[in-house]
């Protein structure tokens, strides 16, 4: 192939012939492009005339009746590829009965992700071996040997083009083997000579997956040294591989990156970041449910202030639902002898449906633990010393939040003098306590002790007073 396209973010474009893998034949042949607006094959033009001019297809315009394909295999620059999930978006072309019935027309397909180098199955097709990832910024957060010698007045610089291990872990649940590796590539800059450092992310499972998997599990390791970065990492390269096949993967992404600090990064050994790993990929399905709304917050881009506070709040509650056991501050069974009770009452005073039906609703929730409790508990899983520090006191802080978050909730309801929300400048201060106590806790959960980071969340929470 006369170009590599390695990246996520690649773009090209190129002719290429596509076909159904049941139907290898039936060849189409057009024009393929990737850029900021996304993954379109277009057809190359057919002419028509007389009576072999089509007829207008009206269903074509009716989205329900939108043509939509799993994968098509194909060829572009030399090599094999795939279009995964497509869909038939546009019809361009012209026709006119002026002197005689003529018409040129293609189609344009729509795809959301493009393997290079390789024909696969469908997204959901368990026949993918192993991937392996790169991230931005990844390189200098992990712990990686100095390739520097010194000695008799000359420094020596190694350079290691192989991956070498850095740690090799497995998730105990799934049995997910999980390698981090890097290398060194020489780059040459105004005159002078660079080395650069690549660390890469191998995954291999048990057993053949899906390209859906490879993609979640991509996905949630973004996720996951974000939040050990301090910073919003993303995924750069995305490799698949069967057998002696590989292929790189080419999506449209719209991914917030920031630049790599330092001082906002935890500190770590290789031994915690194996056992960080395991635990993340471990999580339970409720725990997975939530967790791009906990991730995505953290690794915000640019959000009014009360729109990240909402968000905020919410997932300190989601986190605390996924990780603070039962909830239940009754015993069930007395409280749901106690709902009959209150249902039959209300038939008795024969109350309408409708406002039966909202008292049943509050009721049903009455035997969970209120979002003043979470917050104060989650308060409580960071030492007095450290919330201090922090600026939180834990009362005044849940109380705060829960009415912040109760006024935007309810907006356009009457206001309670006594419990005023914050405002401007005071909304972004309380923001910034809910980040740094959210990105607390989350370590906390993966194993990290709290003098690893106390540091980073004092420095989160009070930078900006």
């Amino acid at each position: 192939m006369g170009k590599e396209y390695l990246r996520l973010d690649s773009q090209l474009s190129s002719v290429a012939a596509f076909w159904k893998p049941e139907s290898p034949d039936e060849v189409m042949t057009g024009t393929l492009t990737v850029n900021d607006d996304g993954i379109r094959f277009v057809t190359s033009p057919e002419y028509f005339r007389g009576a072999k001019v089509p007829r207008p297809d009206l269903s074509r315009w009716n989205s329900d009746s939108i043509l939509r394909s799993e994968v098509l295999h194909g060829f572009f620059e030399g090599e094999n590829c795939t279009l995964l999930n497509l869909m038939e978006i546009e019809y361009p072309g012209l026709t006119s009965y002026k002197d005689e019935p003529q018409s040129v027309a293609s189609t344009a397909h729509r795809a959301s992700i493009l393997v290079s180098g390789m024909r696969t199955g469908a997204m959901d097709d368990r026949c993918l071996d192993s991937a392996h990832y790169t991230f931005s910024s990844l390189s200098q957060f992990v712990n990686i040997p100095s390739a520097e010698k010194w000695g008799n007045g000359l420094i020596t610089i190694e350079i290691q083009p192989e991956p070498k291990p850095l740690l090799d872990c497995s998730v105990l649940e799934t049995h997910v083997r999980v390698e981090l590796k890097a290398y060194q590539t020489l780059t040459e800059e105004r005159e002078a000579r660079l080395t650069k450092t690549v660390a890469i992310v191998e995954v291999t499972p048990p057993e053949a997956e899906s390209l859906t998997w490879f993609i979640d599990i991509g996905n949630r390791l973004e996720n996951m040294f974000s939040l050990l970065a301090g910073t919003s990492l993303v995924m750069e390269t995305f490799f698949i591989y069967r057998e002696d096949k590989s292929g790189a993967v080419i999506r449209k992404q719209h991914d917030f990156v920031e630049r790599y600090k330092m001082f906002d990064s935890l500190r770590h050994s290789n031994s915690q970041l194996a056992h960080a790993i395991s635990t993340w990929l471990s999580e339970s399905k409720s725990f997975r449910e939530i967790e791009n709304l906990l991730l995505g917050v953290l690794r915000k881009g640019k959000l009014f202030v009360e729109t990240e506070f909402l968000s905020l709040a919410q997932a300190l509650e989601g986190f605390h639902r996924a990780t603070g056991g039962d909830e239940s501050k009754m015993d069930k069974a007395l409280f749901k002898a106690l709902r009959r009770k209150i249902e039959k009452f209300l038939e008795e005073q024969e109350v309408d449906d409708e406002t039966a039906k909202k008292v049943n609703a509050a009721i049903a929730y009455c035997n969970q633990t209120s979002f003043r409790s979470r917050l104060k508990e989650l308060c409580g899983r960071i030492s007095q010393s450290t919330l201090d520090e922090m600026k939180v006191d834990p009362d005044a802080f849940a109380a705060s939040v829960m009415n912040t978050r109760n006024f935007f909730t309810h907006a356009g309801s009457s206001s309670d003098e006594k419990n005023e929300p914050l405002r401007g400048k005071d909304l972004f201060l309380l923001s910034q306590k809910m980040r740094a106590l959210l990105r607390g806790v989350f370590l906390l959960h993966l194993g990290f002790p709290e003098f690893q980071f106390k540091d980073l969340i004092v420095r989160e929470a009070t930078k900006w007073r």
